[in-house]
């Protein structure tokens, strides 16, 4: 969710965010032939670099729905900076109250301490598995706190806290109702923990649990169908081919041009053209 703040894209193409799409065309190819490196052959890698960051850009502001996607982005972006500049004149809030304490947890992760946040909300759960941050601070503060929480476990490969805390934000009424494209992100994330992270490497029968959580969301059909498609696939290295045909069956039905299906069709002697409706 987080973009780099380095420049904003908008400062990249040298315009302001109210710019026209025939504004960013104009400033798309007046930026391209200023950095290209042709022109700039005395700094050669630095103008690669600056026609990498311009093609980006305009890749994004170009688009109507990404660049939708990439203002909330940078109106979510400038909440917290102010949420920063607010908290950091008062000091780190101190307690033992579990109030203070999730506002401790709160301050570190917008100060950029994300690993005293996950050090403190570990011993809190080692304390007491049911403390939740949503009956502590206000709403849109623990939205905050859970999303920066998760954000921070799945970097360190702590795949099943950062899974609970994701699910929680995206069956949360409140969270959804803060944008599309935040309970979107919310959602790509649990798909992507899903798909890529611990079922990779986990036993066939485990790596099928994940794939059923990824299901639970609201998702396209052609996601769907490569998610059935996975578990038919855990399912036949178990030797459970019943259930991998029926998940087979469902993927089939949800997506009937579905690719890389070969393996598993020939194994299980399936016929596409011959499935019948999915349940």
């Amino acid at each position: 969710m987080q973009a780099d703040r380095t420049q904003s894209h908008y400062r990249t193409l040298g315009i302001t965010r109210n710019a026209s799409a025939d504004d960013v065309r104009k400033a798309f190819r007046a930026m391209t032939k200023k950095f290209h490196p042709d022109h700039n052959a005395h700094r050669q890698r630095w103008a690669t670099d600056q026609m990498r960051n311009i093609i980006e850009a305009h890749r994004v502001l170009a688009d109507r729905s990404l660049r939708s996607a990439y203002d909330l982005q940078e109106d979510i972006q400038q909440e917290r900076e102010q949420k920063r500049s607010n908290l950091r004149p008062k000091g780190r809030p101190d307690g033992i109250s579990p109030h203070s304490r999730a506002e401790r947890l709160l301050y570190d992760l917008l100060s950029g301490n994300i690993a005293q946040a996950i050090k403190d909300y570990d011993a809190l759960l080692k304390k007491d598995d049911e403390y939740d941050l949503a009956t502590l601070l206000d709403e849109r503060d623990w939205v905050d706190c859970k999303f920066l929480l998760a954000e921070g476990y799945e970097k360190r490969a702590r795949y099943d806290r950062a899974l609970s805390l994701y699910e929680d934000l995206y069956r949360n009424n409140i969270a959804k109702e803060r944008s599309a494209f935040f309970r979107n992100e919310v959602r790509d994330r649990i798909v992507r923990i899903c798909c890529q992270g611990p079922a990779r490497n986990a036993p066939p029968d485990e790596a099928a649990k994940y794939y059923m959580r990824a299901l639970a969301l609201d998702l396209p059909r052609n996601r769907k169908a490569f998610l059935h498609k996975k578990i038919a696939e855990c399912c036949l290295e178990v030797g459970d081919e019943d259930t991998a045909r029926r998940h087979l069956n469902i993927a089939f039905d949800l997506k009937p041009d579905l690719k890389g299906v070969t393996k598993i069709c020939n194994r299980l002697d399936f016929d596409p053209g011959k499935s019948g409706a999915a349940s």
